[in-house]
């Protein structure tokens, strides 16, 4: 039986950055669709819950972390990993994701193989939980 592919939604608005890490994630077999517009975020969560959002700081018009903030408040995150990204590492801003949830915080420019590591390696230790529960 074949593994299912981890399913990645990356919020990213810069092209060059989000089709970098697209590629990235592909070469370790994860699903991934890139949003560049977070008006359309819900749109599509209404349609699919992916296993992992992956969302920049600094979105067109929002916050990434408030978009994830609201995104968490309406239920649409329940079961969805949450990643966030940013060119800025201020510890205020680390603290702020983590109380929201993130269950990881990385600092452009992105090591994408580090990334995707640290997917692989998060729900590998979700696979882990399960299995000895």
């Amino acid at each position: 039986m074949t593994p299912k592919k981890l399913t990645v939604l990356v919020v990213e608005p810069i092209i060059l950055q989000g089709d970098l890490i697209k590629l990235a994630l592909a070469r370790h077999s994860m699903q991934v669709t890139v949003c560049r517009d977070p008006a359309t975020i819900r749109e599509f969560l209404g349609h699919q819950i992916p296993d992992l959002i992956l969302v920049d700081t600094h979105l067109p018009g929002q916050n990434g972390l408030d978009l994830v903030s609201d995104l968490m408040a309406e239920g649409l995150l329940a079961k969805t990993k949450v990643f966030i990204i940013s060119s800025l590492g201020y510890p205020e801003i680390v603290q702020k994701a983590v109380k929201l949830g993130a269950s990881d915080f990385l600092v452009k420019p992105l090591d994408t193989e580090l990334l995707a590591t640290r997917i692989l390696r998060c729900f590998s230790r979700l696979k882990d939980d399960s299995a000895s529960t």
